[in-house]
């Protein structure tokens, strides 16, 4: 210690040499403060406090006291106490909570030191050992089961009525006095189960119903959790929902997949796989060509996933001369496998989709009308890779696009190839709902000559959900939508049943009031209404129709009926679903009262997919006409205030006021009003 201030003192004199100024100089001492140990506890137990105390006295003012733990020559666990005066002092230590450590012999060690930097230590030995606790408690939601000793030591379980997916974190009674717990949840990080953690673990079996859940609190192994094997090598879990096996397939043979229980239910994807016997849902036979393949049992969808490798760690690819392993289909949430549900939406890394190669240099992607594709509407291309920017097929050949580039066409007579690539349906065409069809590109030729075909060859049944309202059944659109037509009366209870109804995402605000879990009440006036429901978006919506139910109502002369917003600005569930200035898409605004026309909508940006948000924060410029159509209302007049907000162009476009932005996350009411006549139309824009 006095070395140290000689060194100081030294460098304290050069300093001199360079200033007139002399800095203090650092006080130390060899000596620490005398210390005794008043109490300490004999034992201790991981995951628990030790309880000291300690007596510190010296003349000169103190610092701190620490007290450490060692497991060998490793500390462990520090607390550390600032003193100032002379005195005795408290404190507690928490023992770490590790696995596979045995119970044995830690030491304690009390550090003291004072403001000159002198050190007292003293040590002592203290044993440590693993709690064994009368029971653990598995936390599942807002449930509570209590586990029980097994019989083997540290285990514990429990036995009772569990999901197939048990998502819970575990925890130990009182360890001590002062309340110590231990917890025990999942870590991505460590790929298992950790002490002091409440992040659940995903107990699966393979099925819900009665299981037993056990837990070691020693080694922390758990159970069950779900084995995959693939034709007997066990596959890797990535996360909760989706494991993966990376393997080489050969066409016509059959192979072999366990530990799904219901995996007769499950899709296997058409293009890859079929089931060459009934009876044995599990015995899969590979179709395309030969090579190596990553296959993902994903359990969110009930879905084998296919995608071709170049390689045990690269996706397939496809080369200039039409060579290669795999074309990516890339598109709208009109498109995925193996439902829209699981849609590409414009995301090649997680919704790209593998086309299978039946030939060389022929490959396909079959699809069913309702479920995988949207009869009515659907937008994608085809990549060289799972990627943007690395290769595509376009609609014509442009030496200005960057390389490499393909040019495909079709002779089709249903869908149609862009400039750009994009596949999409002809004008006036739609598929037909519950029809199988099969998209093939061939490349034989060359990307420069790629040729894309569509054939139907087949028809299914689509599966219908039981949705009804007021007891009536809803009738099935398509996958995901269902509608019904409803006369109804202002004020007037709505009860949402059937055992596939849910508690929607987002219900139409100017046409619903929800009451509870189950019911709502209609909030314009009585009409008849066109009710409709997303299932895969959770949202509930409806359209206004004529008395007699022919088609959409319209603005009548006297200002009833219903208006229509078509161009940018206004979306519905949410800004991202704009019309733009396409008719057919204009969002139906009901009478609130009569003559009075109301839309209630949040705040967000443009491109917002969170429902609820249908109002952009700026850019607008759009119309209400008194139909789908082209069929205006008089010239539009903005309330007292409102040209705080909106101004109307010459054109009677309304668009955001110079320099005016909507607060994000703001509910907002939007207000035509038509009671002056409808050449005479007010516009109102109000925050709530």
């Amino acid at each position: 210690m006095k070395k140290l201030k000689y060194i100081i003192l030294s460098l304290t004199a050069v300093a001199c040499l360079c200033g007139c100024k002399k800095d203090p100089e650092l006080a130390v001492t060899d000596v620490g403060p005398e210390m005794s140990v008043v109490s300490v506890d004999s034992k201790a137990l991981f995951g628990a406090a030790i309880s000291f105390q300690v007596t510190m006295n010296d003349k000169l003012p103190l610092s701190t006291l620490k007290a450490q733990l060692f497991f060998d020559d490793e500390m462990v666990a520090e607390e550390v106490i600032r003193t100032k005066t002379s005195g005795t002092y408290d404190g507690t230590l928490t023992v770490p909570y590790y696995k596979d450590i045995p119970d044995g012999d830690a030491t304690l060690r009390f550090v003291g030191q004072n403001i000159e930097f002198g050190l007292t230590t003293i040590e002592q030995t203290i044993p440590v050992s693993r709690p064994e606790p009368d029971y653990l408690t598995f936390v599942l939601d807002e449930q509570e089961y209590r586990m029980e000793p097994t019989g083997t030591k540290y285990e514990y379980s429990v036995t009772d009525n569990f999901p197939q997916k048990a998502k819970g974190y575990i925890t130990t009674p009182e360890l001590d006095e002062l309340g110590s717990v231990v917890t025990f949840g999942y870590s991505s990080t460590e790929g298992g189960i950790v002490a002091d953690s409440t992040d659940p673990i995903t107990f699966s079996n393979s099925n819900a119903g009665e299981y037993t859940i056990t837990f070691n609190i020693l080694t922390f192994a758990g159970s069950p959790f779900t084995k995959l094997t693939f034709n007997g090598t066990e596959m890797n879990m990535s996360d909760e929902d989706n494991y993966y096996i990376v393997t080489t397939l050969t066409q016509g043979n059959v192979y072999e997949m366990s530990g799904i229980a219901d995996f007769a239910s499950w899709d296997i994807d058409r293009d890859f796989f079929e089931r060459p016997d009934a009876s044995a849902p599990e015995s899969i036979k590979f179709l395309p060509m030969s090579g190596m393949y990553k296959i993902t049992a994903n359990f969110k969808f009930n879905y084998l996933k296919v995608e071709a490798m170049n390689s045990s760690s690269e996706l397939g690819t496809l080369s200039a001369d039409g060579s290669g392993t795999a074309i990516w289909v890339i598109g709208d949430t009109n498109i995925g496998k193996p439902s829209t549900a699981n849609s590409a939406s414009w995301n090649p890394e997680n919704g790209g989709l593998c086309m299978a190669r039946v030939a060389d240099k022929k490959y396909q992607i079959t699809l069913v009308a309702g479920t995988s594709i949207n009869a009515s509407k659907f937008d994608f291309k085809f990549f060289w890779k799972k990627t943007w920017d690395n290769g595509e097929f376009l609609g014509k050949d442009d030496p200005t696009f960057k390389n490499p580039y393909g040019v495909l066409t079709t002779d089709s007579d249903i869908i149609e190839i862009s400039d750009s690539g994009n596949a999409g349906l002809i004008d006036g065409k739609t598929l037909d709902l519950g029809g199988v069809y099969r998209f093939t590109l061939d490349v034989s030729g060359g990307t420069k000559a790629a040729t894309l075909t569509l054939e139907k060859i087949g028809e299914e049944a689509l599966p219908a959900a039981d949705l009804t309202i007021n007891g009536s059944r809803l009738e099935q659109i398509d996958s995901s939508n269902y509608s019904i037509d409803l006369d109804l009366t202002q004020g007037q209870t709505l009860t949402f049943g059937g055992s596939d109804m849910f508690m929607p995402s987002w219900i139409n605000p100017d046409f619903f009031a929800i009451t509870t879990a189950t019911t709502a009440t209609l909030v314009p006036v009585s009409g008849k209404y066109r009710i409709t429901v997303n299932t895969a978006t959770g949202v509930i919506d409806a359209l206004v129709l004529n008395a007699d139910g022919t088609g959409l109502a319209t603005l009548d002369d006297q200002g009833h009926g219903a208006v229509y917003f078509i161009g940018y600005g206004f979306g519905s569930p949410a800004t991202a679903n704009e019309p733009a200035w396409t008719t057919e898409k204009g969002i139906c605004v009901p009478e609130a009262e009569p003559g009075i026309y109301r839309v209630t909508a949040q705040a967000g940006p443009e491109g917002s997919t969170t429902p609820g948000q249908r109002f952009r924060l700026n850019g607008w410029s759009g119309k209400f006409y008194k139909s789908r159509g082209w069929s205006d209302l008089g010239t539009l007049t903005l309330s007292e205030g409102s040209e705080a907000f909106f101004q109307i162009t010459s054109g009677g476009n309304i668009e955001m006021a110079e320099g005016v932005s909507l607060e994000e996350g703001a509910t907002y009411i939007l207000t035509l009003d038509v009671t002056g006549g409808n050449d005479k139309p007010v516009l109102t824009m109000a925050k709530q």
